[in-house]
């Protein structure tokens, strides 16, 4: 009779000889095989964080679609629940994350250099899509409509639609989400991944020329740069530019 073969390894501490799939080993009762449950484990938890990340920012953001008419309160109380939700994330892994709000090898030059061309691309991105606009849908759409007549409302905009994106969706992309796709994929997959998302959450299929390609630059400065701060800049200058490109265009209304 041929003798059947059976998997067999060694007991990880006292190193009696036991079955592959045995969980304890029958001498000395050490539980076998920890690093690979707790690669599972671990990973099962990220995505879990992922997902119920993503869960509010979708509702929040469609709650904030269902409203017709935005009003400055309106629009800057969804900032702060994004901001917040940023926050919150973030400081939930507080210890793996820190790291990336530190400046390791700043460079004014990267800087300067990083701000021209963002701007550049920005006024491009910006006059793009005010023809595309007016070729598909025969019209000139403008953000800026919902601070206009505020008194303070050049320096309100700039406030919610270029400082705060600039710092919460770094942290909440670029930051946590980033980081927890690290734990769980390589670094091309988590840079594809977070852009694919960034797009995705602004809801808007016109800018798919220009956002998944600023998602995956971002993610790729912060990879290579191990901060956060090169990619808040970046997104700042792009989103400032915008406003002043809207303010510029608004004046020529004679309003």
């Amino acid at each position: 009779m041929e003798k059947q073969h059976i998997d067999a390894t060694f007991c990880e501490n006292c190193q009696s000889e036991i079955l592959v799939n045995n969980n304890f080993c029958r001498v000395c009762g050490q539980a076998q095989n920890l690093k690979e449950v707790s690669f599972h484990a671990n990973k099962k938890q990220n995505l879990q964080q992922i997902a119920l990340f993503f869960a509010i920012e979708i509702i929040v953001c469609i709650s904030a679609l269902l409203i017709e008419n935005h009003t400055i309160a309106i629009s800057l109380f969804f900032d702060f629940v994004m901001a917040i939700t940023a926050i919150l994330f973030f400081c939930n892994n507080w210890s793996e994350n820190k790291f990336i709000l530190k400046w390791p090898n700043f460079s004014i030059k990267k800087v300067v250099g990083l701000v021209v061309v963002t701007v550049i691309v920005s006024y491009i991105v910006q006059f793009l899509v005010g023809h595309l606009n007016r070729f598909i849908f025969n019209e000139d759409y403008s953000f800026y409509f919902t601070y206009a007549f505020h008194k303070y409302g050049n320096y309100i905009m700039v406030l919610s639609v270029a400082l705060l994106p600039a710092l919460f969706e770094e942290l909440a992309y670029r930051g946590f989400l980033m980081q927890r796709l690290l734990n769980i994929v390589d670094e091309k997959e988590a840079i594809y991944i977070t852009s694919i998302l960034f797009f995705f959450i602004h809801f808007s299929m016109i800018s798919f020329f220009w956002m998944l390609p600023f998602g995956l630059l971002l993610a790729y400065v912060r990879i290579k740069t191990n901060t956060l701060w090169y990619g808040v800049i970046m997104h700042f200058f792009f989103n400032l530019t915008a406003c002043f490109v809207e303010i510029y265009d608004f004046s020529n209304l004679g309003f």
